[in-house]
């Protein structure tokens, strides 16, 4: 069944491709870390390879490394389903640097083979030449192991993500809306890796903008 399920994403992955303005692929490597009373510290490092773009970029390339990420959470867990987090997340993207800080709330539910996680978080990005900005993002992530009843190692998994975000810039409103379909295994116990498409809609409010990426992620926990 897994099969199955894999060639229906990369399937529909690439009929949405051929009808949007931008694909490319995300690498990202996550690793987390557990600190002294349930403090916990998870970076990530994410990069932006753009293929292709339609319509085609004037005094550009068409395929071209679009930016590098670099984020830093350090979370607290308050007890078994509830956690808050700050961060900061810095990003080199056209010659420049772009700095983000992070506030969030998360909240994860087990149900009976599967779990359901909620993430509201805020953020505030600063870039040079560029006024504030101010985001309000809500996540909703469901992930199921493909046999048994949890996630053991060397076993698929499928994760489905939701997320809705609301910009505020220049006392101008706009909104974001984000789905992501996840195939994962787990390699081992501190590790897993996962493959599947990102989808992002962005700029509902004004000239809409829609863009795919191959998402390749390596999560390693410490």
């Amino acid at each position: 069944m897994r099969y199955y399920i894999l060639l229906f994403l990369l399937s529909g992955l690439s009929l949405i491709c051929s009808a949007q303005n931008q694909f490319g692929i995300s690498p990202v490597i996550n690793a987390s870390m557990k600190l002294k009373n349930d403090w916990n510290i998870n970076s990530k490092l994410e990069g932006r390879q753009l293929l292709n773009q339609n319509p085609f970029p004037e005094n550009k390339k068409e395929q071209v490394f679009e930016r590098l990420d670099f984020e830093v959470v350090l979370d607290k867990a308050l007890n078994s389903s509830n956690d808050l987090g700050i961060g900061y997340l810095v990003r080199w993207e056209e010659g420049k640097f772009i700095h983000r800080f992070i506030q969030q709330y998360a909240y994860t539910k087990k149900l009976y083979s599967s779990k359901m996680s909620h993430r509201f978080r805020i953020d505030q990005t600063l870039e040079d030449a560029e006024s504030p900005q101010f985001r309000l993002r809500y996540r909703a992530s469901w992930e199921k192991p493909l046999s048994g009843l949890q996630v053991d190692p060397k076993e698929f998994y499928l994760k489905l993500n939701n997320e809705y975000l609301g910009v505020l810039q220049d006392s101008k409103t706009n909104m974001e809306v984000r789905g992501l379909a996840i195939i994962g295994y787990t390699i081992g116990k501190e590790n897993r890796i996962e493959t599947g498409g990102d989808y992002r809609m962005e700029e509902i409010f004004g000239n809409i903008s829609h863009k795919v990426f191959l998402n390749i992620s390596f999560y390693q926990n410490f």
